[in-house]
């Protein structure tokens, strides 16, 4: 890919940490450790306000995902890239990747979230708030939150694949029907596509509003089509860790940052609930999220992972 020249390369220090046993997971796994952490993640996101591109808020974002790159990932990779929504308008964004080397090689598990906000909340009840930024505590930060907690995971406890995780720009950048949605996505799996097929994704992991407090997360159409097998695989380890929030039925067919992959036939899947009541809205703040359905999806990821 040509956005490989800007590639930052940083050294990573290992630390030794004890562990404690999580039922049904196969490795070890601190869960106590692990909730802190990933909560902790949510709560500074948090802290920096709504994140949409541009904002004070966004550009934290960036130097906080930079930061835990630098300390856990093998390296880094950052795809800057331009986008115009009109004749007179552009803006800079850009896709971070963590990378992971593995123990064993071979084509990496692409893991992504967006960590962009929407920029209006226009699903909020009131009208008037309709232009303000939302603050995305689920919808932008759960996923987020996940992804760093994995990154510390990882440089601890490193899987036989590769793998990337890949945080998105611009997924919730456009109104509807705009077309200005997954933008980081599709310029990550257009570049992608301009490789050979052997350098491209194993499977793409998609984790989008994983915090409700109700959490309950329905199979995806095109993820049955396109990954059944991988989902099943994702199933089968929540089944067995005893979580009750993965729901066997189909439910919904979502536009989400694992769509641009399912259309290439790189299997490819979402897990969301698309059944939280503040999407879009001023009231998707930390206060509705919970540490517990944080960390029964990270729990769920790493242990799915490590089996592949």
């Amino acid at each position: 890919m040509n956005w490989l020249r800007q590639v930052r390369i940083y050294t990573v220090f290992g630390s030794i940490v004890l562990f404690w046993s999580l039922p049904g997971f196969g490795g070890s796994l601190d869960s106590e450790k692990y909730s802190r952490v990933i909560w902790n993640y949510l709560e500074t996101l948090c802290a920096f306000g709504p994140r949409n591109p541009g904002s004070e808020g966004y550009r934290e974002t960036l130097d906080l995902i930079r930061k835990v790159g630098e300390k856990y990932a093998d390296q880094v990779v950052e795809q800057p890239f331009l986008v115009r929504s009109s004749m007179s308008s552009s803006h800079e964004m850009v896709n971070l990747e963590l990378q992971f080397h593995g123990t064993e090689g071979g084509a990496p598990i692409l893991i992504g979230a967006h960590f962009d906000t929407r920029p209006f909340a226009d699903e909020d009840p009131d009208p008037e708030k309709w232009s303000k930024p939302i603050l995305g505590a689920n919808d932008g930060g759960s996923g987020t939150a996940v992804l760093l907690g994995l990154a510390q995971y990882l440089s601890q406890h490193p899987v036989a694949r590769p793998v990337h995780l890949v945080f998105f720009d611009g997924e919730d950048f456009g109104a509807k029907d705009s077309g200005m949605n997954l933008l980081g996505s599709t310029h990550y799996a257009q570049q992608l596509a301009q490789e050979d097929k052997a350098k491209w994704p194993y499977w793409v992991l998609v984790i989008d509003m994983i915090a409700d407090k109700d959490l309950q997360i329905f199979k995806e159409s095109y993820s049955q089509k396109g990954s059944a097998n991988f989902l099943d695989k994702i199933y089968a380890v929540a089944k067995d860790q005893g979580n009750q929030a993965l729901k066997e039925e189909l439910k919904y067919t979502i536009y989400d940052d694992h769509y641009p992959f399912h259309r290439m036939g790189i299997p490819s899947t979402v897990l969301i609930d698309f059944d939280y009541p503040y999407w879009h809205t001023l009231q998707d703040t930390l206060d509705k999220c919970s540490i517990e359905s944080m960390f029964s999806i990270f729990s769920v990821v790493a242990q799915t992972i490590r089996d592949l």
